[in-house]
């Protein structure tokens, strides 16, 4: 029976593969893919938000939804994928931090390590680095930060307000990446937060 993480990790899975490639008949085939696990989700008892997870997908998804054939596209196991979207981040020097139903959380690549992206989700850390990775990622995205908390977005802009203030912004590179370090962000989330204890 298809588990609702299961079929999260199928989706993330087919959207970071669609994400990965320029190859157009690839592209079509991730997005049919998705289109047959969004299509399927009512059957297993689940909506198409919950299993897409609020996560923008490509719009020929939709195009692809209403096709009569669709149905016979390849893709992997639930446990392949879950698999796949648990290695496809780095995560063995990730510090955790709150409680709370989302998360702000930080990550960077090796090849720029003063360069961190801070975002926000109130769904899997993993699988939402996970589904933004693109031909254009230099290398493995690793997670360094993740803050669980009620208020995801409105701490998302805090700490990206100070950033801002500071002059950290890196131009070009998006409106969540910073020249920053995990340590400046514990140190901005504690000062928002009334200076809770830092992790051991």
């Amino acid at each position: 029976m298809a588990t609702l993480a299961g079929q999260r990790a199928q989706f993330t899975w087919a959207l970071n593969q669609y994400n990965l490639t320029e190859d157009p008949e690839l592209r079509t085939r991730f997005a049919r893919r998705m289109a047959e696990i969004l299509n399927a989700a009512p059957k297993y008892g689940f909506t198409r938000e919950q299993v897409s997870q609020g996560k923008s997908y490509p719009a020929e998804v939709e195009h692809h939804m209403s096709d009569p054939h669709l149905g016979s596209e390849e893709g992997i196991s639930e446990q392949s994928a879950e698999s796949f979207i648990k290695n496809a981040v780095d995560t063995s020097d990730v510090v955790r931090l709150g409680e709370g139903s989302g998360a702000v959380y930080a990550y960077g690549y090796a090849c720029a390590p003063d360069r961190l992206k801070i975002g926000s989700t109130e769904t899997d850390v993993v699988e939402r680095i996970a589904a933004q990775v693109s031909t254009s990622t230099p290398d493995r995205p690793s997670l360094k930060l993740e803050i669980r908390t009620d208020h995801c977005r409105l701490l998302e802009r805090a700490i990206h307000a100070v950033l801002e203030v500071r002059g950290r912004r890196v131009d070009g590179g998006g409106a969540e990446w910073f020249r920053t370090s995990r340590d400046e962000i514990i140190e901005i989330f504690e000062f928002i937060n009334g200076a809770e204890s830092r992790p051991t």
